[in-house]
């Protein structure tokens, strides 16, 4: 990989840093991420499959490292830099990496564990001087040498490369273990769907130690600038001002987030061709807002940790929304990607359902883009993966055209006085109310009912609404059955580092 950003211009920006003003250019790139290769193959007796850990936010020196453990034949664990130190140190000493790389801003987190985990722990600081490039510089004299005994890259490809947290809240997530290969053909599918123009400039907000790194590859790749950052909402539209941002993937709840910023700025960014989308079910008024208020093109996607990108609903498929052709299709999350075969089968006869967009099964998926498995669990990957399928767990119908609905997780199912509520039905419903910024719908515990469905509601911006106003909004447009019987108000809703809203707290 290094190789191919040596070829491409080398004085093009590939990577910016807005926060430390530090931009790194493609002829950059492939110097520093030769000479990382080098020290974890030199220097630190790094041999081919080793395993090493990155505990980081979004930064340039991630970037540098996922390019340089692919070059080494390394399996990379990016931890979730939200884990607490004792999760930390449980996560490491699982994977039980020969190195740990982190950011200067976890110091107290590694102080804490340091004696726990037996490693080499080196730190990083973008812009300053650090261990981290302290370890290049010393390899430098001796890179030519070390080179020529680095693995040949064609040996590496179906090796273990990526170990990617699936997520989770408690405890110790499963880790995803991907290979050069199927991580590869994420990069391709997510290529397929994105369609990189000439003159892109990407902004990385989805997290690097989650599966979507392969974004921030699909840009590199065609010689386009990335600019690494992590998402908040005040000065997010002024970033993108500043840097020229043509395309960004807002996962979850950023989205609505960004859509509220700019409906209050005074002139919204101009630059941006595409807004992708993906995470969590979105309101089509937000979807058609967030066209109007950036005038782009609108693209969502769907996966999963395990495969990637699964589906894509593109361009087209947004305007027959729109114009009204086939509303339908905002409850859609696409048509499969480039490289994903997917089916929607029965949970009893393990059939495909039929192609009428009524009839539910579960969405299957298989291709190139497939995991290994799950890092030291056997019994979760022969549980998920069978006979060539990933079973997703979501539950989904599909029609003539090959479009995809997914109706919501299977084990999310709120069974209330008999009846099946799916949440994100409810979640669209009021995503669609004008004074509503943020909801969340789960199922809450009822003598009577079994369950209800009860809604957290983040009220927009000087809005009075009230319990009943949220509860009668879904009655009026849903069966009287699935509106809120409780409805709690919030500042904020809880998320997860990868943006989606944090379910298990709420319950």
């Amino acid at each position: 990989m290094p190789e191919m950003f040596a070829a491409r211009n080398t004085t093009q920006p590939a990577l910016i840093d807005p926060v430390s003003g530090v931009t790194r250019t493609y002829g950059q790139l492939a110097d520093r991420t030769d000479l990382l290769a080098g020290s974890l193959f030199e220097l630190l007796g790094f041999k081919r499959g080793g395993r090493i850990a990155a505990l980081s936010r979004n930064s340039i020196e991630l970037v540098e490292l996922y390019i340089a453990a692919a070059r080494v034949g390394a399996l990379l664990f990016p931890l979730n830099w939200r884990f607490s130190p004792a999760q930390v140190a449980e996560a490491l000493l699982d994977a039980a990496p020969a190195v740990v790389f982190y950011e200067a801003e976890f110091a107290d987190v590694v102080a804490e564990i340091r004696t726990q985990v037996d490693t080499v722990w080196i730190e990083w600081s973008t812009g300053k001087d650090s261990e981290y490039e302290e370890l290049l510089a010393r390899v430098r004299p001796r890179i030519a040498d070390v080179r020529r005994r680095l693995p040949d890259p064609k040996s590496l490809l179906f090796e273990p490369y990526l170990a990617i947290s699936t997520g989770g809240t408690s405890g110790i997530p499963k880790s995803a273990v991907h290979s050069q290969y199927s991580y590869g053909a994420c990069t391709l599918d997510y290529l397929a769907g994105t369609r990189v123009a000439e003159d892109d400039i990407y902004l990385m907000l989805g997290q690097l130690f989650h599966v979507v790194g392969y974004m921030a590859f699909a840009y590199l790749l065609c010689g386009r600038p990335v600019v690494v950052t992590n998402f908040q909402t005040d000065g997010m539209l002024e970033l993108i001002r500043q840097e020229g941002v043509t395309a960004f993937m807002a996962i979850g709840a950023m989205l609505p987030r960004l859509v509220a910023e700019a409906e209050k700025d005074v002139d919204p960014p101009s630059t941006v061709r595409i807004v992708e989308y993906g995470g969590a079910p979105m309101g089509a008024d937000t979807i058609r807002r967030a066209g109007e208020l950036f005038k782009a093109d609108l693209m969502q996607t769907w996966g999963m940790t395990e495969f990637g990108p699964g589906t894509y609903l593109g361009p087209e498929a947004h305007r027959r929304a729109l114009s009204g052709e086939k509303p339908e299709l905002f409850r859609s999350c696409g048509n499969s990607a480039l490289l994903s075969t997917l089916a929607v089968l029965d949970l009893e006869t393990g059939r495909p359902v039929p192609r009428d967009g009524k009839t539910m099964g579960e969405l299957c998926h298989r291709g190139p883009n497939n995991m290994i498995g799950y890092w030291n669990k056997p019994e979760e990957t022969a549980g998920l993966v069978r006979n060539g399928w990933i079973h997703t767990g979501d539950g989904v119908t599909w029609d003539e055209e090959g479009f995809f609905y997914i109706v919501d997780r299977l084990k999310s199912l709120i069974i209330s006085g008999g009846e099946n509520i799916f949440p994100s039905e409810v979640e669209r419903c009021l995503g669609d109310h004008p004074e509503i910024a943020e909801v969340a719908v789960v199922g809450a515990p009822d003598e009577q009912w079994g369950e209800v469905v009860k809604a957290f509601v983040v009220r927009a911006t000087g809005s009075s609404l009230t319990e009943d106003q949220v509860s009668r909004y879904v009655g009026e447009t849903l069966a009287s059955y699935k509106k809120p019987r409780v409805v709690e108000f919030k500042d904020a809703l809880p998320m997860t580092p990868t943006g989606k809203v944090n379910r298990k707290l709420l319950k």
